[in-house]
């Protein structure tokens, strides 16, 4: 358990991106749709100009 107690996730996923929204909802779309269940996404944007922050 973590400070919130809820379940600390077995997976952490890290996902970098910088300029990817052309990338970033499929991308997510094929994390989120797998049959594990038990993790977290963790989304790293690097100052991205395009529509990244947005999505």
């Amino acid at each position: 358990m973590n400070v919130n107690n809820k379940p600390v996730p077995s997976v952490s996923i890290g996902l970098p991106v910088y300029n990817g929204a052309q990338y970033l909802v499929k991308a997510l779309d094929s994390l989120l749709s797998q049959t594990y269940d038990d993790f977290e996404i963790i989304i790293s944007d690097n100052a991205s100009s395009d529509a990244t922050p947005d999505i």
